[in-house]
């Protein structure tokens, strides 16, 4: 999965069983998130300290798949 955020790409590596996010490029590379909201919130955090950062992460990271589907689009898939 990855995010387009303030002119920059993020890919994470998403697990179903536990809803953990490692981020595995760009400045956050291997941090990991308990959630994709934590996630996002830290890329948001990252790139643009200044504004609030509380976003819905299911519906911030997008599949890597090509069908540009958000990532609630498999939430509770296993």
């Amino acid at each position: 999965m990855y995010v387009d955020y303030e002119g920059h790409r993020t890919f994470g590596r998403y697990d179903p069983k536990t809803t953990r996010i490692d981020i595995t490029t760009g400045p956050l590379t291997g941090r990991s998130f308990k959630t994709p909201t934590g996630a996002a919130r830290a890329v948001i955090a990252h790139y643009k300290s200044d504004i609030n950062s509380n976003r819905n992460g299911w519906l911030f990271w997008v599949l890597d798949d090509g069908s540009g589907e958000f990532l609630q689009s498999i939430r509770g898939a296993s």
